[in-house]
């Protein structure tokens, strides 16, 4: 059996959900080895060798139950007892092929046994390390997911703060240092609303698709985004209230799927009317964004590693909202990368070369390009080949998107809508 000690640090990230990958080759002549070690002080002592020196970690063979059970793949290699253990270094790419899917940006090698790992910053806390262990046939650390609930902060209530009518507070989800709710809800549809602080926002990539670069920082004010996209059973409220009025009523592509899917196929006038009814606005897509990567630039949601699922899960898979707990973001809020694509507030443009402001500046609440060459298209954020969180397109407004959602955000230091309306 042997013990893997990681030590994993995040000085602002609240939610942290990684993978990390091994040679089981590796692992199996390691193993061995311990083991010639292990039986020749046995026969040392017992010959009157003398005392030992205590050994300074323990090696217990403990099996560890895993939650994501899939198979390895068909081609991976298996261990030969009568080869040499390889040589791992501290850091680089592995030289071994790597198994179909497996992203090398998630992938480890052994530099030391029974040594703590340590991964940027190199300042950790207690409640950030933790320990890997398995003994189990066919289980190795590429079946590992770690995550951690955003830790509640025990500050007071702002004074004088009071969120707009029609939201309440809830009571149980903390406060932040700045002394607002981290939670709140609202009233009319039901939805539950995480804090984003202000803050800094990085948007797009310098290295990936076309359409998503250049990288742009943007400055956004504190804003609350919904935790989930909107469902079938809250737009079909909002039917019900326009049927009461005797006003048109919105189709959608999916009404008769269960109560807590996404709702599909709204098209964006119709649902910015439905976030307006219910006293919010959709996101830009600089909102969007950084509910997404958090504070500290994050590629996906829950990190800058491959995603793990617990069930099999493409960007065309849908689900109830919330299924996949690891696509939650830093802030509290999921499926920012996968289900439903959604609408943002933002005119669509084939790059961000229009963010910057003048002379460089970091522009404020950037609310997407003002002149673009086709004024029916608007950004559609989510679902990208490897659930990059700056993944974007353009589509029209005027049709139904049958893959396309959408949730709402509400801005506390702006002029809010009026609800009802």
């Amino acid at each position: 059996m042997r013990w893997l000690k990681f030590i994993l640090c995040s000085s602002e990230t609240d939610t942290i959900a990684t993978s990390v990958g091994l040679g089981r080759s590796e692992f199996a002549h390691t193993r061995n080895l311990l083991g010639l070690l292990i039986l020749a002080s046995a026969f040392l002592i017992g010959c009157g060798g003398g005392k030992p020196k205590p050994a300074e970690t323990k090696v217990v063979p403990v099996p560890v139950p895993v939650a994501n059970p899939n198979p390895a793949p068909a081609n991976a290699a298996k261990a030969n007892p009568d080869s040499k253990p390889k040589a791992a270094k501290a850091t680089g790419t592995p030289k071994d092929p790597l198994p179909p899917g497996t992203d090398p940006r998630a992938v480890f090698e052994v530099s030391a046994l029974n040594a703590p790992m340590e991964v940027s910053p190199p300042a950790s806390k207690k409640e950030d390390q933790f320990a890997v262990a398995s003994g189990q046939k066919g289980i190795d650390s590429t079946r590992l997911v770690i995550a951690a609930v955003e830790p509640t902060s025990k500050g007071k209530p702002r004074q004088g703060f009071n969120l707009p009518t029609g939201f309440t507070v809830i009571a149980d989800g903390g406060y932040s240092d700045d002394g607002l709710p981290r939670r709140i809800k609202c009233t009319k549809t039901g939805s539950t609303l995480v804090l984003v602080p202000a803050g800094i926002a990085t948007v797009g990539t310098n290295d990936g698709p076309v359409e998503s670069q250049p990288e742009m920082t943007v400055h956004l004010d504190t804003f609350y985004i919904e935790a989930f996209e909107v469902t079938v059973e809250q737009f079909e409220a909002y039917r019900q209230d326009l049927r009461d009025k005797k006003k048109p009523l919105p189709t959608t592509t999916n009404p008769t799927a269960p109560p807590r899917t996404p709702v599909l196929g709204v098209p964006w006038g119709m649902a910015q009317q439905y976030a307006r009814w219910a006293a919010m606005d959709l996101p830009t897509e600089s909102e969007f964004e950084k509910a997404a990567r958090g504070p500290n630039r994050l590629r996906t949601p829950w990190g800058n590693s491959r995603a793990i699922w617990p069930n099999k899960r493409t960007p065309e898979t849908l689900t109830t909202v919330g299924a996949y707990s690891s696509d939650m973001s830093p802030y509290g809020a999921y499926d920012l990368a996968g289900n439903a694509r959604e609408w943002c507030s933002d005119l669509y443009l084939d790059s961000h070369k229009d963010a910057a402001g003048p002379n460089g500046q970091v522009p404020h609440n950037w609310p997407g390009p003002k002149k673009v060459p086709n004024g029916n298209l608007r950004v559609v954020k989510g679902n990208g080949p490897d659930w990059s969180a700056w993944q974007r397109e353009g589509r029209d407004v005027g049709k139904g998107q049958p893959d396309v959602g959408f949730r709402c955000v509400l801005r506390i230091l702006a002029p809010q809508p009026t609800a009802g309306t």
